[in-house]
């Protein structure tokens, strides 16, 4: 018995206690409601070599040949129930491996579903951005537009400017007596015309400004949304990395566990022929317990004869 320890000890010495108590072979449950301790690899190891052991230390009183039948029987009952007890645990065994294995596809569907339902969301993302980068480049265009015909409203303003003055100058002769309020007058329209003319020029370089802005916080904007969205990818990249690695480690468990498990059948096969063997044995010792009490059965009788 290797790799004892405190439970397995535990587990071991109270084998006794329920085989004298109860008067049947001990079981996992049984074990652990006496000592407390719920571990089922663990007791059901040390029932194992329990049994084991049990089934060495009566294996020459089964080969005396004036054995009672009733402890034949017994120990033939005995060995048959810790045989179904121990098949009883393999089936346990093997139910927690399939059980695993269903929860770890289910897992893998998971993960699946949210890397298709992650991939859809940064499409719909992409789309979005790719219409707004869109709407941009059209405002641009509008404002485009807005400033060559700002500008064609002013060469307009110009010439009109330039025509009126001309037309001043050809009336200059004919209306001399009213030159100095025309000049005045023209003054002011001249006056009025550079005032208009750098408000007009001010008001479009700032929406120019403002246009420029804008678009530069979009585009900041937009490189933050990116390498958030990047970012994101990189730790679901990694999280799937990590959990496929689980994943591959569980698988290699499993593929370990069925290895022990066809390990524990081959030697439960190999118990099952040693145990035939015994049965044989014991039908023998039968048959000749029962000659031997025949002669002895008779001679009384002869004597009363």
């Amino acid at each position: 018995m290797s790799n004892r320890t405190d439970t397995y000890a535990l587990a071991y010495e109270c084998c006794d206690t329920v085989l004298r108590e109860d008067g049947r072979f001990p079981t996992i449950d049984a074990i652990r409601d006496r000592i407390g301790v719920n571990s089922p690899t663990v007791i059901s190891r040390a029932i194992k070599d329990w049994t084991l052991h049990f089934a060495n230390k009566h294996k020459e009183t089964f080969e005396r040949p004036d054995m009672p039948a009733v402890m034949l029987d017994t120990a033939v009952s005995l060995w048959q129930l810790a045989l179904k007890e121990a098949s009883k645990q393999f089936d346990e065994q093997r139910q927690q491996l399939e059980e695993n294995a269903r929860n770890d596809q289910a897992l893998i569907v998971q993960l699946q579903q949210q890397l298709v339902d992650q991939q859809t969301q940064w499409d719909t993302e992409r789309s979005q951005l790719s219409q707004h980068n869109e709407e941009l480049r059209h405002t641009n265009a509008e404002l485009a537009t807005a400033l060559a015909e700002a500008r064609q409203s002013l060469s307009h303003t110009n010439a009109e400017w330039a025509s009126t003055r001309e037309a001043l100058s050809r009336a200059e002769g004919s209306l001399s007596t009213s030159k100095a309020a025309l000049q005045a007058q023209e003054s002011a329209w001249s006056h009025r015309f550079d005032q208009q003319h750098d408000w007009h020029l001010a008001r479009i370089e700032e929406e120019k400004n403002a246009a420029r802005q804008e678009h530069a916080r979009t585009i900041t904007a937009l490189g933050r949304e990116l390498e958030d969205f990047r970012l994101e990818l990189a730790t679901a990249q990694a999280r799937i990395t990590q959990l496929m690695q689980q994943l591959s480690d569980r698988h290699e468990h499993q593929l370990k566990w069925e290895a022990d498990l066809a390990t524990l059948r081959a030697q439960l096969a190999a118990r099952e022929v040693e145990l035939q063997a015994e049965k044989d044995k014991c039908r023998r010792l039968h048959e000749l317990v029962r000659k031997q009490r025949r002669p002895a059965q008779n001679t009384p009788d002869k004597a009363a004869g």
